[in-house]
């Protein structure tokens, strides 16, 4: 089944609607979302994304999320993302804006948001190959083996004052 993406300009205003295959083979600036998860505790749930993911595969992910769909909304598509990779359907999620950012890898506008979960997490197995949890010193020692992407979203979540609590 096709999956189509809406590709947007500078300002994250929709210009065209394309395959998401095409999308990523041409570098193509498109929406995301990016979902915190993090427990109690101050531990952030971690995602080691599957060898066949079309990005980053097999790397540590520090938030849930993905590509929005064409004509769905950011919060529409991290509720969808959450709720297919996790297993978690009854969060409550709050945000914090969107960014831009973009790499040779990647052009992307992506939407912050963070949620607390203390429940069981059910893995969604053609996208996520395990999970763990760490803390934010173990995500900065180890940031090579993440997601350029993730980081960046990460550290905006810090940034914009996201309750981050790293104990």
């Amino acid at each position: 089944m096709m999956e189509w993406v809406d590709v947007v300009d500078a300002d994250d205003q929709v210009v065209r609607v394309a395959p998401r295959s095409e999308v990523r083979r041409g570098n193509l600036l498109h929406r995301a979302t990016y979902i915190l998860v993090q427990r109690s505790s101050g531990r952030i749930v971690v995602q080691r994304r599957t060898l066949t993911k079309d990005f980053c595969p097999g790397m540590l992910d520090v938030c849930c999320g993905g590509v929005v769909t064409s004509g769905e909304e950011y919060d529409e598509s991290a509720r969808r993302e959450l709720a297919e990779e996790l297993g978690v359907e009854q969060a409550s999620l709050n945000g914090f804006g969107t960014f831009h950012s973009e790499c040779e890898l990647y052009r992307v506008w992506g939407a912050l948001y963070h949620c607390i979960h203390d429940g069981p997490l059910v893995l969604q197995a053609e996208e996520v190959a395990a999970v763990e949890e760490m803390t934010l010193a173990e995500i900065r020692a180890r940031a090579g083996e993440f997601t350029p992407d993730s980081l960046i979203a990460l550290e905006q979540l810090i940034a914009r004052g996201a309750p981050l609590s790293f104990r």
